[in-house]
């Protein structure tokens, strides 16, 4: 009796260890998405104003 409630806090134990770090996995692949998202919002904002300031650059030019 005592080897079985062994071996079934052996496999708990091992689940519990496995359900944190698909849950750690899980998050990481979030926050990596999330900066990925971020990162390319910035990039276009950059983008959006050197297009401006080129616009700007090329009116005062001509003008």
């Amino acid at each position: 009796m005592y080897n079985n409630t062994t071996t079934v806090e052996a496999v708990q134990s091992e689940l519990l260890e496995i359900f944190n770090d698909l849950h750690t996995y899980e998050e990481n692949v979030k926050d990596k998405a999330s900066a990925q998202r971020k990162l390319a919002a910035r990039r276009a904002i950059e983008q959006h104003f050197e297009r401006k300031k080129l616009e700007s650059d090329i009116n005062e030019f001509w003008d």
